[in-house]
């Protein structure tokens, strides 16, 4: 009988050693969600009057957790296109806004509280675009192109809502160092092609470029997917060779949020 406790123990030993081996999965979780709302956009380099309008966008984010167990870490990517059609105060002229962003974001997890979940980190953001204004006949466009690093926070919150599991979550971006492109005021875009590059690239920082993304939402998980309905705002004012632009964004977004694993050796277990 003493023998059989002890191989029973033996076993059952190494059946856990066994099972700590084996790396716990790691989902990948997409997130996919369209904006509606309203945007407004003054760039002195085209005009000086404001424009304002509805602007829609399309938005993809790719979550995963490293496999740190003592500093849990999660990377993001992110991708954005949005598109404006704005016009002024009178209904005389009509621009248009298309911006293109792409993030990739590192944080560390905390976990305080039963059901809250805190990040912080930092990443790296490439955000470009354009207003079109085409009543301009020498310089109708306004490009921006900028790249800069990012501090991010972001802070999710679980809980029941009768038979409806819930969440809260609130994300906000912020760059921080960079460099972005600025043409000289009053040169037009056909002298840049000439040769007349100089002085185009600007440090960025928040003296002269600021930018601010901040998301809102709440997810609710209906069929072992979760819907989510939010809130998302954005601005940037940059301030470079006499140029003054500043774009304000108001949008609600829908999306759908899913969770992948990927099943692998490693992760299956064998009998």
């Amino acid at each position: 009988m003493r023998r059989i406790k002890l191989l029973t123990a033996l076993l059952l030993g190494a059946l856990g050693a066994f099972a700590d081996s084996i790396p716990a999965p790691r989902p990948l979780t997409s997130t996919y969600q369209v904006g509606v709302g309203r945007s407004s956009a003054r760039c002195s380099y085209l005009t000086p009057i404001p424009h304002s309008g509805t602007t829609l966008s399309l938005n993809g984010e790719w979550s995963r957790a490293l496999g740190c167990r003592r500093f849990p870490l999660r990377q993001t990517y992110e991708a954005t296109f949005g598109m404006g059609f704005l016009t002024d105060a009178a209904g005389a002229s009509a621009m248009t806004d298309l911006s293109l962003l792409l993030a990739w974001d590192l944080q560390r997890e905390f976990r305080p509280a039963e059901g809250l979940l805190l990040g912080a980190g930092a990443g790296l953001q490439l955000d470009g675009g354009l207003l079109y204004l085409p009543r301009n006949s020498n310089n109708p466009v306004a490009a921006r192109v900028a790249v800069a690093l990012t501090l991010n926070l972001s802070a999710a919150y679980d809980f029941q809502l009768g038979p409806l599991p819930m969440r809260l979550i609130d994300r906000v971006s912020l760059p921080s160092l960079g460099v972005f492109f600025s043409p000289h005021y009053g040169q037009s875009y056909y002298e840049i092609y000439l040769g007349e590059r100089a002085g185009l690239a600007h440090c960025g920082w928040w003296g002269n470029r600021f930018q601010l993304r901040n998301l809102l939402a709440a997810e609710a998980s209906v069929c072992g997917i979760r819907l989510r309905l939010g809130y998302r705002f954005s601005i940037l004012s940059s301030l470079a060779s006499g140029i003054n632009t500043r774009i304000t964004t108001h949008e609600c977004v829908v999306g759908i949020s899913t969770d992948w694993v990927n099943v692998t050796r490693k992760t299956r277990l064998r009998p």
